[in-house]
């Protein structure tokens, strides 16, 4: 990429520098071509004009063809926030059973299925056709296509306008914003809201929030640059707050400029704070790249002590992918471990590394007698599920920012 996504300004400088790795998603079947996974260039650049953070590359859209990511699905914390968030959005919108809910990356249509099982009229657009199969059994009708202009203006002559559009976790996944931005201010109801949860990229680099960074997400969002760049779509942002989602996230309510809700103080408070931060230098990405370099050799002395009694990960998600590629450390992993069975029975992209499940692995005798985390933000989870795996011997170690091993304890604290 050449220009900014956001602003098309050419004057683009490189804050943070990683190893090439295929495309994090690409689990393939046995025989399937998995492990001749192409590298992709991988790297964030920062916009000098309007501040936006993007990748060097950008991946084609066909890759979201036939999709394995199910967030709301598997996670019971994310479909849970956002269950919980629907009472505040028919309040805000004043919504009516006649007007339009339209979510876009609608995946298998669980969020927008709560909004139909209180009887609202609701629409899912999603290019992945495994996954709109998966939404037409929720009662949620998918348009199994990429969003945009021309989209959105085949739904406004078939369905009408919708009074809430929803997004999350999409947008950063689009290259044309403004051929998808334009397809929102089409199909938003005048008096209509546009909400969206996508990445913070403050959180990222100051959290280090590895997980994030995969070739999929092809912008990495501040409130001051996604301000500038929606105005010229004539939106704005009238409300933002952080949410707990992927380590620290940003929910925006966006409207049409001029609309009757008021801008809270909080848009401009998070434009401060991100000035005020150090977001736009390049000291807080020098810190990350340390981080990665140190994280490496923490990982390869760890498991050079330990390949022997063999190691497994656990975790398949886009960001394991970066995890062992970044550490450097695929040609250790005899499997990776899931506990949804849509991405079990497959290959990771590159290591052609086995993905199965933990019934799999702890067995008796058991297959591996460590397991590497590859999921930072859940590993309290992964722990508190495996105990009768811990009691029969397998040592659980979190990969990320260095590695530390689990006992019943606690944890003991980078030792490698």
């Amino acid at each position: 990429m050449s220009s900014c996504r956001l602003c098309s300004s050419s004057d683009l400088t490189s804050v943070l520098r990683l190893k090439p790795s295929p495309l994090g998603d690409q689990y393939l079947e046995p025989g399937q071509g998995a492990k001749e996974a192409i590298s992709v260039p991988f790297g964030i650049n920062r916009c000098g004009q309007c501040g936006n953070f993007q990748t060097e590359a950008a991946i084609e859209r066909d890759h979201y063809q036939h999709c394995l990511t199910r967030p709301a699905a598997v996670n019971k914390v994310l479909s849970d926030a956002y269950r919980d968030s629907i009472p505040k959005l028919i309040s805000l919108t004043s919504l009516d059973v006649n007007d339009l809910v339209l979510e876009i990356g609608s995946n298998d249509g669980l969020f927008a299925s709560f909004f139909a099982n209180l009887g609202y009229r609701c629409l899912g657009v999603d290019p992945a056709k495994n996954l709109a199969e998966s939404a037409a059994k929720l009662g949620v009708p998918t348009i199994v296509e990429f969003f945009n202009k021309r989209t959105a203006h085949e739904i406004v002559s078939q369905h009408g306008k919708a009074k809430i559009i929803i997004a999350n976790f999409v947008l950063a996944n689009v290259d044309d914003l403004d051929d998808f931005m334009a397809g929102v201010s089409t199909c938003l109801d005048r008096h209509g809201v546009f909400v969206i949860e996508t990445n913070d990229v403050m959180s990222i680099a100051s959290k280090q929030l590895v997980e994030t960074l995969v070739h999929e997400h092809l912008s990495y969002f501040s409130v001051a640059a996604l301000s500038k760049f929606l105005e010229r779509h004539h939106l704005e942002i009238f409300h933002v707050s952080k949410v707990a989602s992927k380590g620290g996230s940003l929910r925006c309510l966006i409207q049409h400029m001029g609309s009757e809700n008021l801008r809270s103080s909080t848009v401009d408070s998070f434009i401060v704070n991100e000035t005020s931060s150090g977001l736009f230098l390049n000291s807080i990405w020098e810190q990350f790249a340390r981080t990665f370099a140190l994280a490496s050799d923490n990982a390869l002395r760890f498991c050079e002590q330990n390949y022997s009694d063999g190691i497994v990960g656990y975790g398949t998600s886009d960001g394991a992918t970066t995890l062992i590629y970044q550490l450097g450390i695929g040609s250790y992993l005899r499997a990776l471990i899931d506990d949804d069975p849509y991405r079990q029975n497959l290959e990771s992209p590159g290591f052609g590394i086995p993905t199965v499940s933990r019934e799999v692995i702890f067995t008796d005798p058991l297959m591996a007698k460590t397991c590497l985390i590859f999921a930072p933000q859940y590993v309290k989870q992964i722990i508190d599920k495996n105990s009768s795996a811990r009691d029969s011997g397998v040592t659980f170690a979190k990969v990320w920012p260095l590695i530390e091993v689990f006992s019943e304890s606690g944890w003991l604290g980078d030792k490698y």
